[in-house]
C-alpha cells in the first residue's frame, strides 16, 4: 500500500534527540513511506527554520516536502510567504498558534496571510486540540473566511476536542482532518462516519510520536482497500496537486 506521511518534524524533538533529514528518510524507508510533509518547530527564528527544511527538501527532493512554518505575529510573515512557497516552491503552510502564543481569533494578520497564501494555490496545516489557543472552533472561523484554502486539522482535535474537530470539518467542506496522536477510537469512527474517508489524512508527527502506533490504529476502522489508499495516499496527493 503506498503511503505518504503529510506530517512529520525534524530538529530537536522532546526527547531531546535530534533529527536530521537523513534520519527522517530512514524512518519513511523503514515504514514503506514514499514521502513525508515536513516543518521545524524547534526554535525561535522561522526564517533559519524554514531554510533548513528547504536544504532537506534539496538533499531528498522526491522524499521530503516542505511545510512553510509561518508565524503571524512576524511583521515579515507575508515576505516569508513569498520566499517559502515562490522561491522555494514549498508545497504547503504550517500555522502553530500554540507553539507562536496567539489566540487564531484574535489576530488580524491571519486574514491577509491568507489572502495571499490562497494565491498559491496551497493547503494549510494547522495544530488543533491545544487549549486555549489552538482549538478547533478557533481555526474554523478562518476555514468559513477563506473557503478557497484547504486547511488541514492536525491530531483530529486531539484528545479533549477530537468531537468538536469532527464537527467543525463536517461543517466546512475545504477542512480535513489529520490523525496524528489522536487515539480515541469513538473520535475516529465518528470521523470516518461523517466525513468519509475522502477528508481524512494519514500523519504521525514523527518524531514526537511512534509511527506503528498511528498505523495500527486505522485497523479499528471499517475500512475498504478504496478507503485506505484515499487516507494513507491520494488524499494528500489531492491537496498537494500532485
Amino acid at each position: 500500500m503506498k503511503m505518504i506521511d503529510y506530517h512529520v518534524h525534524m530538529g530537536k524533538s522532546s526527547s531531546g534527540h535530534m533529527a536530521t533529514p537523513d534520519d527522517l528518510v530512514a524512518y519513511l524507508d523503514e515504514y514503506g513511506i514514499e514521502c513525508a510533509g515536513v516543518s521545524i518547530l524547534n526554535g525561535v527564528d522561522t526564517q533559519e527554520q524554514n531554510n533548513a527544511v528547504f536544504e532537506a527538501c534539496l538533499k531528498y527532493p522526491d522524499r521530503i516536502f516542505g511545510h512553510a512554518y509561518i508565524n503571524p505575529r512576524d511583521p515579515k510573515a507575508i515576505d516569508e510567504v513569498h520566499r517559502c512557497l515562490g522561491e522555494f516552491k514549498m508545497e504547503s503552510v504550517q500555522l502553530h498558534s500554540w507553539k507562536h502564543g496567539y489566540y487564531p481569533e484574535n489576530t488580524p494578520a491571519l486574514d491577509k496571510i491568507l489572502d495571499v497564501i490562497e494565491t498559491y494555490g496551497v493547503p494549510v496545516l494547522l495544530h488543533t486540540g491545544t487549549a486555549p489557543l489552538s482549538l478547533p472552533q478557533q481555526w474554523a472561523i478562518y476555514a468559513e473566511r477563506h473557503p478557497g484554502i484547504n486547511f488541514v486539522f492536525e491530531h483530529l482535535g486531539y484528545i479533549d476536542y477530537g468531537y468538536s474537530c469532527v464537527d467543525c470539518a463536517r461543517r466546512f467542506d475545504n477542512i480535513y482532518v489529520e490523525t496524528s496522536g489522536q487515539v480515541e477510537v469513538p473520535v475516529l469512527l465518528k470521523a470516518y462516519e461523517e466525513l468519509g474517508p475522502d477528508r481524512i489524512i494519514f500523519g504521525t508527527d514523527w518524531p514526537y510520536k511512534y509511527p506503528k502506533s498511528e498505523i495500527v490504529r486505522f485497523e479499528v476502522l471499517p475500512l475498504s482497500d478504496s478507503d485506505k489508499e484515499k487516507i494513507f495516499y491520494s488524499n494528500a496527493i489531492k491537496l498537494l496537486k500532485r
